[in-house]
């Protein structure tokens, strides 16, 4: 199911949204998102939640893989 040309061309998506697309994008709006939630596992859900919304599909399988995905990347940076 795809959009006719002509309503691709008037579709306008923020770059707030198009920037949980990509690792890093995601992790950004994880960390604004810890700031209102409880918990940081709250603050993975909004996350997923708002991704969801957008793209119709979770971008991991679980907090616990978000996380051991942030932490082998983050630990990647230091060495």
């Amino acid at each position: 199911m795809f959009a006719p040309p002509s309503l691709l061309k008037n579709m306008k998506i923020k770059i707030e949204i198009l920037a949980l697309l990509s690792p890093s994008g995601f992790e950004k709006k994880f960390h604004q998102n810890c700031k209102i939630a409880k918990t940081y596992e709250d603050a993975y859900e909004l996350t997923e939640q708002e991704y969801e919304n957008n793209f119709g599909k979770r971008r991991y399988a679980s907090y616990d893989s978000f996380r051991v995905t942030k932490n082998r990347k983050n630990r990647n940076k230091v060495t």
